[in-house]
């Protein structure tokens, strides 16, 4: 830490990694709310989220459980709807959630063949092959002309 010298209080800005943001972060989770919504909820910016996932290994425990939290409230909003409107969490869910939620259903698949072939001609061979269709011609038509 780099100190001024005088009193060895650390030079800089105060972190804001606390309880009360973290708290405000996992509420934010736990509602529905994105990552970046969440970040903004909490007075950070992605960037800092990101440093502090690095730095701080537990935190990204915490996180998860905010999301399962939001999963849970979304999963129960959508039993106790039933003939109401669930669609809405359902997408969520799916949005959310894509690699639980998205069935083979929204899967796309695509097959596709090409082949290409190229030759080249040389004018006397071509000169070659139209005499033979012009023979080929005149030897049809001549039998319809009797």
């Amino acid at each position: 830490m780099v100190t001024d010298g005088a009193d060895e209080r650390p030079l800089g800005r105060p972190t804001k990694f606390n309880d009360e943001t973290i708290g405000r972060l996992c509420t934010a989770l736990s509602d529905g709310m994105p990552i970046k919504g969440s970040c903004v909820v909490a007075g950070i910016g992605v960037t800092t989220l990101n440093e502090w996932r690095e730095k701080y290994p537990d935190l990204e425990e915490r996180l998860s459980d905010a999301r399962e939290q939001a999963r849970l409230k979304a999963l129960q909003a959508i039993k106790t709807a039933g003939e109401k409107d669930w669609r809405a969490y359902a997408e969520w869910l799916r949005l959310t959630f894509p690699a639980d939620y998205r069935g083979s259903a929204n899967k796309i698949e695509v097959n596709a063949t090409a082949s290409a072939a190229s030759f080249v001609v040389t004018v006397e061979k071509q000169r070659e092959l139209q005499e033979r269709r012009r023979a080929a011609l005149e030897s049809l038509r001549r039998p319809n002309e009797s």
